[in-house]
């Protein structure tokens, strides 16, 4: 199997869980770099926070590119059937978008990384400056029962209590990993919410207001259609304008075309303008005109899909100047 049909394979299916997963690794990287850095391990904990951070932007990064394909996939497939689908023209447009989107999100992504690191800074050095509450003292009784001595320890007495000394590291990497855990837990339910929330004020947003609340919502896609898409055969029955078509080969061979039949059906003294319905075969016909290579080139200049090279150009300049010497000859004799 070519790599081609890996990439086909991997950007035809949705890999929402893939990338899921491979995001929680990045995260649990960063995390174990700060967990090695409290520890005083500055050049494990850089690796790994280097590592964790460049790994979720890369992952970002193809994540966004195979949602696109993806979408442009599926949106392919449900057009698959369908003729003079311009192929072309939507995967550069979507290239463009797609590139100006990345591009984006990289510098948002990279800018609020480093705007975050002092940002946490200031809120950990606004929890350890907080003003701390004393709780006052309870005002002391009169007549205070008396309390009875403490009783012996027969350990204390016999010598058998140590020191127990400081606890083991592990204890204090669990306490870290409880702690940043719940943090961890914290902003994923801060950011599932959001999400929510911004996608049920998106649905508010683009609501259709001029609809009931009825069965016509479910009429939307096909009045949207009706009312916003011009059919096929009126697209393609719009004149191309702009400069870039006036010099085109294309609008080079029509303009000679209408100078030739108009200068024949004014050599023929024909009355009124040609009908717009007529074909060119008609039209020549019109006009005495008749020249097979110009009739051939006409037609592939205005119905055909493919663009007209300068080879085609210069057959008809050819053709032309080879008339204009056969009538110079014709006129001499």
């Amino acid at each position: 199997m070519s790599a081609r049909k890996l990439i086909n394979y991997w950007i035809s299916k949705d890999r929402s869980r893939f990338y899921t997963a491979a995001a929680v690794l990045f995260i649990i990287f960063y995390i174990l770099g700060l967990l090695f850095g409290n520890y005083g391990m500055t050049e494990i904990s850089a690796r790994f926070k280097l590592a964790g951070f460049i790994g979720f932007v890369v992952l970002v990064t193809v994540y966004f590119v195979h949602k696109n394909l993806n979408a442009y996939y599926r949106f392919l497939e449900l057009f698959k059937d369908t003729d003079h689908l311009p192929i072309k023209q939507i995967s550069y447009v979507n290239s463009f978008c797609m590139t100006v989107f990345l591009i984006a999100a990289i510098i948002g992504i990279l800018v609020t990384a480093y705007a975050l690191e002092p940002l946490w800074r200031a809120i950990a050095e606004w929890f350890a400056n907080r003003p701390v509450v004393e709780i006052p003292a309870e005002p002391m009784e009169l007549n205070p029962m008396p309390t009875p001595p403490p009783m012996p320890s027969m350990q204390e007495l016999a010598g058998e209590i140590q020191d127990p000394g400081p606890p083991p590291a592990w204890v204090a990497v669990l306490n870290a990993l409880i702690e940043y855990g719940g943090m961890l837990l914290i902003l994923v339910i801060c950011f599932f919410a959001l999400r929510k929330g911004a996608g049920k004020m998106l649905d508010f947003i683009t609501r259709p207001r001029h609809f009931d609340e009825d069965e016509k919502v479910y009429l939307k896609p096909t009045l949207d259609i009706l009312m916003h898409i011009a059919p096929p055969e009126a697209e393609e029955e719009q004149p191309k304008k702009g400069l870039r078509y006036f010099l085109s080969y294309e609008a080079r061979i029509r303009r000679f075309y209408k100078k030739k039949i108009l200068t024949g059906r004014k050599r023929l003294k024909c009355a009124g303008a040609p009908a717009e319905w007529a074909s060119p075969r008609e039209l020549e016909q019109s006009a005495g005109l008749d020249d097979a290579a110009l009739h051939c080139l006409y037609e592939k200049a205005r119905y055909s899909h493919m663009e007209c090279t300068e080879g085609d150009w210069k057959v008809l300049e050819n053709a032309a100047r080879n008339a204009d010497a056969a009538d110079q000859r014709n006129g001499s004799v």
